[in-house]
């Protein structure tokens, strides 16, 4: 009987305070249910409060989920056939669309299954249609894009306040 991961992500400590856990455990469970495949929470697939833009969590297997699955695949402690559940793929990552096209390829290439559950509920897998391909990798750079016009913004916000810092008193 195939299994399922449910990895979870979001990029700030204070998301934590948030319905961004409870929704993305929801809805695995949920998938899980309809499919009759057993969710498997021997792994914790939780990088709470960390960003997906850089890449970062797919680096080092002791502080990131994403890694230490990636690495659990590579090992072969994850079953071939296996399902890795995402909310949406801006969940796995939100970086250019080269390293997130690659990350989906690689895990979909090791035997993984990948489960968006939003825009769409898809399973991108060994068969997956040509559109549907064509469809993750829209989503997977409207993630980066997202990401990095947010950090655009803030970037060019604390450039103001260190401008204004010079010539006025910003803070107490």
């Amino acid at each position: 009987m195939p299994l399922a991961f449910s990895y979870l992500r979001f990029s700030s400590p204070p998301q934590a305070a948030g319905d961004s856990v409870r929704r993305q455990t929801a809805a695995a469970i949920d998938w899980c249910r309809r499919n009759k495949i057993e969710l498997d929470t021997s792994l914790s697939l939780r990088d709470e409060g960390v960003s997906a833009y850089r890449g970062k969590h797919r680096e080092n297997p002791d502080t990131h989920a994403l890694a230490g699955f990636l690495q659990a695949v590579r090992l072969g402690r994850v079953p071939n056939g296996s399902y890795l559940i995402v909310e949406s793929l801006d969940r796995l990552s939100r970086e250019k669309i080269r390293p997130a096209l690659t990350l989906l390829l690689n895990l979909i290439e090791s035997g993984i299954k990948v489960v968006q559950l939003l825009p769409a509920e898809t399973v991108y897998d060994e068969d997956v249609e040509p559109m549907q391909l064509m469809m993750a990798v829209m989503e997977l750079n409207r993630g980066h894009s997202e990401s990095r016009m947010k950090s655009e913004r803030v970037g060019s916000a604390w450039a103001r306040k260190r401008k204004d810092a010079a010539t006025k008193l910003v803070t107490k």
